[in-house]
């Protein structure tokens, strides 16, 4: 057996669907579908059985999951052991692109921590920063929350609007359905918040006539200036990356119309660090008590 091949299959259970693990995993469907004939053939014997719209586990499938829990936790603790730094001190931490523009303060702020922490900062989109998480390229990662394997620890720290934004020169838009056949812009098609674009295209009924990857949020609101196209942002960023009379916003409610951030690591306790960061960013965020 391979660890790939537990990965999937574990990912299939604890999401539900092939098509949910592929999501979770940033795989093709293809890739989790071939992962399972294989480990099917390994043991000889069939994992799932399908019922209705869904799949259930067979008993040996049920004997698996126990044994893969296990594997893949026991993989996760070699990796953070063996990836330790010299210094125990050091954090080495991946945070999503929107909070450099959002929570500079608190991105200062865990930089020069007053706990002797030394933490260097990478930027990247959700997808990315989990995979050089489970690389052991990085110690710990702020991230959108629900894609992260359940053997790391997650600890929620805050919860943003989102908004649809579009250039203050289209006329206004009031009903969510007109929003179809326009052109959508993303930052990264691996961020955390294109589940919640996939999720509002499916209950507003919204058909895009194409998505474009921005790359970057300063690229992404230039566009949407200049009237290339709409996009789905955390609301906080509207005042940070343009003024109010450039574009116009679109307020949402239901359960695509906010983004959850989370503070992913392994919890070991050889490497108390992370855990001393994460502790640390809570009691930062946490609002000051009445005086």
């Amino acid at each position: 057996m391979e660890i790939a091949e537990l990965d999937a299959f574990k990912a299939i259970v604890d999401y539900g669907s092939v098509t949910q693990a592929a999501i979770r995993l940033n795989r093709a469907q293809s890739s989790i579908s071939f992962r399972i004939k294989t480990l099917e053939s390994r043991l000889d014997t069939k994992l799932f059985e399908r019922s209705g719209r869904g799949i259930t586990m067979t008993a040996p499938g049920k004997e698996l999951y126990a044994y893969a829990s296990q594997i893949l936790e026991l993989v996760a603790r070699a990796q953070a052991s063996l990836s330790q730094t010299k210094t125990e001190t050091r954090v080495r931490l991946g945070v999503i692109e929107n909070l450099t523009i959002t929570r500079q303060n608190l991105l200062q702020s865990i930089v020069a921590n007053p706990d002797g922490l030394a933490v260097d900062v990478s930027i990247g989109n959700t997808q990315s920063l989990l995979k050089d998480l489970e690389a052991g390229k990085l110690d710990a990662v702020i991230v959108g929350a629900g894609f992260a394997p359940s053997h790391y620890r997650r600890v929620t720290l805050f919860n943003d609007p989102l908004a649809l934004i579009y250039s203050a020169a289209h006329p206004a838009i009031q009903d969510l359905k007109a929003f179809s056949g326009q052109v959508f812009l993303v930052n990264s098609r691996r961020s955390a918040s294109q589940r919640n674009l996939d999720e509002l295209f499916m209950m507003g009924n919204i058909t895009p006539e194409k998505i474009i990857e921005c790359g970057s949020y300063p690229l992404l609101f230039s566009n949407v200036i200049n009237g290339v196209g709409v996009a789905l942002v955390p609301l906080s960023l509207v005042d940070s990356c343009c003024r109010s009379d450039q574009v116009q916003t679109y307020f949402l409610s239901g359960s695509y119309a906010s983004l959850t951030t989370e503070f992913v690591f392994f919890d070991h306790p050889g490497k108390p660090a992370p855990r001393a960061l994460a502790q640390w960013v809570l009691d930062f965020e946490k609002p000051a008590s009445p005086g």
